[in-house]
C-alpha cells in the first residue's frame, strides 16, 4: 500500500513537472511560473529552513491554502525549482562537440559548479533520483551531445558526464560550506591557520606523521593557506579529463 502511494506521488510529480507552468492556476491570475519563483526567492534570502507554503502564501498575497493548488506538497515544490534552476543553463549552441568534448566538458563542470555556488539550497532540495523535469532533461541532453561520436559506449558517456557533474557539485559544496563557516566565525582560511597550528603543533609529532606534515606543509603553502577553492575544482576537473581521454585512446 505504501509503494502504491510513492508511485502515485512519484507520477504526479512528474505530470506536474511537465505541464503547462504559465497557465494562470484558480482565481488569483497566478501561475506554477510565479509559484516556483517566490519559493526560490525566498531560499535564496533565507535557506530551505525557510520555505514553507505559508511563506509563500505571504509572498504571493494568497491564503495558505490556495499555494496547494500549485503544488501538492514541499516534495513536488521542490522538484519544480530543482527543475527552474537548470533552465537555459546552456545557451543554444553554447557547448562544443566532437573534436572539442574536453573543452565542452570543461564548460559543463564550469557551469554546473558555478550554479551551485550561486544557490546554496539547490544541494540540499536535489533528491538521489531525479524525476527530471523539462530543464533537466534539457540540460541533459546539450550536455550528453558533447560526447557524443568521440568514442565512448552509451554507458560510459553517462558515467563520464556524471563524474564531470558530481566533481562540481561537490567542489560546489565545500566551498559553500568554507564560505558559511567563514562568515560563521569571522576568520579567513589564513587567519583559522594562525590559531590552530600553534595547537596542532602541540599533538601532531612530525616524527610518528612525517607524510601528514610533509605533504600538508606543502599543501598549505601551494594553496596560500586557502583550503578548498578553484585550484582544487581545476586539478581534480583536469585528472578526472585525463582519465576520459585515456579511456577513448586505449579504443
Amino acid at each position: 500500500m505504501a509503494g502504491d502511494d510513492i508511485d502515485s506521488s512519484l507520477a504526479g510529480t512528474i505530470a506536474l513537472l511537465w505541464s503547462d507552468h504559465a497557465r494562470p492556476v484558480g482565481r488569483s491570475g497566478l501561475t506554477i511560473d510565479d509559484f516556483v519563483a517566490a519559493a526560490t526567492e525566498l531560499v535564496c534570502s533565507q535557506g530551505l529552513e525557510g520555505l514553507s507554503m505559508r511563506a509563500i502564501a505571504m509572498r504571493l498575497g494568497v491564503r495558505t491554502m490556495a499555494t496547494y493548488s500549485f503544488a501538492p506538497g514541499k516534495a513536488a515544490l521542490l522538484a519544480l525549482m530543482v527543475d527552474r534552476a537548470y533552465r537555459n543553463l546552456y545557451p543554444a549552441g553554447a557547448l562544443p562537440c566532437g573534436r572539442n568534448w574536453r573543452s565542452g566538458l570543461t564548460q559543463i563542470a564550469e557551469a554546473n559548479h558555478r550554479l551551485f555556488l550561486a544557490n546554496r539550497w539547490l544541494q540540499m532540495a536535489r533528491p538521489a533520483r531525479s524525476p527530471m523535469g523539462p530543464h533537466e532533461i534539457q540540460k541533459n541532453e546539450a550536455e550528453l551531445a558533447v560526447l557524443e561520436g568521440i568514442g565512448l559506449t552509451d554507458f560510459e558517456m553517462e558515467q563520464a558526464l556524471a563524474t564531470v557533474l558530481n566533481h562540481a557539485a561537490h567542489t560546489a559544496a565545500l566551498q559553500s560550506g568554507l564560505l558559511a563557516e567563514r562568515e560563521q566565525t569571522g576568520l579567513g582560511d589564513p587567519e583559522w591557520w594562525r590559531q590552530a597550528m600553534p595547537q596542532l603543533e602541540r599533538f601532531v609529532d612530525p616524527n610518528r606523521f612525517p607524510l601528514s606534515a610533509r605533504v600538508g606543509r606543502a599543501a598549505t603553502e601551494a594553496r596560500q593557506g586557502e583550503f578548498w577553492g578553484e585550484r582544487a575544482f581545476r586539478f581534480g576537473l583536469e585528472r578526472l579529463l585525463d582519465g576520459i581521454e585515456a579511456l577513448i585512446a586505449g579504443r
